[in-house]
């Protein structure tokens, strides 16, 4: 743990160790008081003690004193500053970083995995530095510099101090083994409630919908109680071990009675030197046993920094130290082959997309139309082969660079709990209301988001939850269409639309292509038979290319099929007799 918080210090590591420096002074200085009573005790058995060398004895044990609470305070001064802006910095790292992996990393974690690694385990770790860390070295240090000077005083009454510290040295090792297995099962709970949470929060018109709302939704119920017997396991499980740590710990104050007593009696032993080990017995074993106490939060406090060190090795998609500026914005397809956990998705396709045209993906689902716009805009990086943008490689881009020329419309849309105003700026956050309008004009929006109460300065709740799906997808749109980039991925924007807004989107999506390098994955046929060219893909390769009309032609083709069976689907009536019928 140590070693990986120096490790994250980085640049701050110089103030981590004069932090630690001063830790150990002041653990010096705390122990330096003994000595003092030592002498005053000494003095006082001797019956040669005078008030003025009592004073001194006195001021210079309130001087140690003073001097540990000043180099304290410096020591915490800095470890909680340096220990919370260490923190600071590896949350925006840690941000920045996780939007450099590929997304195979996002939907192999649970979303409740991702929101403990980024709040519960960041606030673990930052009472490492802080808090922890500076607990841990006056711990050990200050029980070292106390022993050092009884040893000094009398080698015999040292030893018997120190008779229980071995046994409870090796209860402490011992435990530390069931109690990183304890806290590894009670951090897999937290992030399995965590997600069975949020999944059930997200999930509530579904579970109304099907009465599975409360004690009914078994897999939280599950969860819930996976995770308070981790935690009573946790507490049950250490209680013994806590109780014979500190028994054994504090067996060396009996032994300083017993073997102190039996020296006096040998007359080898003064009274003033056997109430110091008296005095100081009474001490010693507290910062040992604070230690145990820490032991089950640092071992919690492992796990998350292990969990995001974890995900600090994670391979990022390689990032080309070249800056190169795109000319031209054709899309091409060579040779192309995909796979998702040695799942094939894409087999070897090749294609070609001009440069102010639109190109319409159509075919089942999963045939691996959304993985080739996940492709373009390097969510994944490909198996084998290349995607080329203007003749350049897009490995040979800055991840900046690349996106900062696509606009995306996701299927599944997601609004930021925002005004609305801000929502579709979140592509150019610099835009002028009039630049704004113009794109919600174009999206076919502008009016409902007048007719809200608060216009365009309206906040949306999180996810745009008090939208429609038609209204979601509209400001998407609206947002893709203002950021104003010269390639725009489409995924199925029409899907949430009503009819009567699907003819006024298929215009604004016609418009874009006059100066849009434009790629859609539709569903519906009829709002792409003006494509330049239509892709037909089926189990990630492309069994037809062409036309609507090159396509529809073929009457033993993919397409024609499709196309006939969505004609055929428009016409489909709800069969009243037979309904009547079942209610009869």
């Amino acid at each position: 743990m140590v070693k990986n918080i120096f490790d994250l210090a980085d640049e701050r590591k110089p103030l981590l160790i004069w932090g630690t420096v001063f830790h150990v002074i002041a653990s010096m200085f705390a122990a330096a008081p003994y000595v003092f009573i030592y002498l005053i005790l000494k003095e006082l058995f001797e019956n040669s003690i005078h008030p003025q060398k009592a004073l001194v004895l006195i001021g210079g044990a309130a001087g140690c004193l003073l001097l540990q609470g000043l180099f304290l305070y410096w020591a915490n001064s800095l470890t909680f500053i340096n220990g919370c802006l260490m923190i600071g910095d590896l949350r925006l790292e840690l941000g920045n970083f996780i939007r450099k992996l590929p997304m195979g990393f996002f939907t192999s974690k649970q979303v409740g995995d991702l929101n403990v690694l980024m709040t519960e385990d960041l606030c673990k770790i930052e009472d490492i530095p802080s808090t922890v860390y500076p607990k841990i070295v006056t711990g050990l240090l200050t029980p070292a510099f106390i022993s050092a000077f009884l040893f000094v005083i009398d080698w015999r009454l040292t030893l018997a101090t120190l008779a229980g510290v071995p046994i409870a040295a090796a209860i402490y090792v011992g435990n530390q083994k069931l109690l990183q297995k304890l806290t590894k099962f009670q951090k897999k709970s937290v992030v399995e409630a965590n997600s069975r949470m949020i999944e059930y929060i997200q999930g509530i018109p579904v579970l109304k919908a099907f009465n599975q709302t409360g004690a009914k939704f078994e897999k939280l119920e599950k969860a819930l109680d996976s995770y308070k017997q981790a935690n009573l396991n946790l507490v049950n499980q250490l209680a013994i071990p806590s109780v014979a740590f500190s028994g054994f710990l504090e067996l060396g104050f009996v032994a300083i009675v017993c073997v102190g007593t039996y020296i006096i009696f040998s007359g080898k032993l003064t009274i003033s030197t056997f109430l110091l080990f008296l005095v100081i017995g009474l001490r010693f074993y507290e910062p040992l046993s604070e230690l145990f106490e820490l032991s089950g939060m640092t071992r919690m406090m492992d796990v998350a920094l292990e969990r995001v060190m974890a995900t600090l090795e994670e391979a990022p998609l390689p990032e080309t130290t070249e800056q190169q500026q795109l000319k031209s914005f054709n899309i091409e397809f060579k040779n192309v082959s995909f796979s998702y956990d040695q799942v094939p998705v894409l087999r070897s396709i090749s294609f070609n997309v001009s440069e102010r045209s639109m190109t319409a993906l159509v075919g089942p689902s999963g045939s691996g139309k959304t993985t080739i716009t996940n492709l373009i805009a390097r969510f994944w990086d490909v198996d084998s082969g290349e995607i080329l943008i203007g003749g350049v490689n897009i490995k040979n881009l800055k991840t900046d660079e690349l996106l900062s020329h696509i606009s995306i419309v996701f299927q599944n849309v997601y609004l930021f709990n925002d005004t609305i105003l801000n929502n579709i700026k979140f592509g150019k956050t610099n835009a002028t209301l009039e630049e704004v309008i113009a794109a919600t004009k174009a999206a076919q929006c502008h009016e409902f988001i007048e007719n809200l109460p608060q216009g365009y300065e309206t906040v949306i709740g999180e996810g745009g939850s008090t939208l429609s799906g038609g209204e979601k997808q509209r400001i998407s749109i609206a947002r893709a269409i203002l950021k104003n980039a010269p390639i725009v991925l489409l995924d199925e924007a029409t899907a949430s639309v009503d009819p009567e807004n699907e003819i006024l989107l298929q215009k604004a999506i016609n418009l874009l292509v006059e100066s849009k390098t434009l790629i859609v994955i539709a569903h519906r046929l009829p709002t792409i038979i003006s494509a330049d060219q239509i892709l037909v893909i089926d189990n990630g390769e492309i069994l037809e290319r062409g036309k609507h009309n090159e396509l529809v032609k073929n009457a033993d083709g993919s397409y024609n099929r499709l196309w006939n069976s969505q004609q055929k689907a428009r016409g489909w009536k709800l069969n009243t007799e037979r309904l009547s019928t079942v209610k009869n």
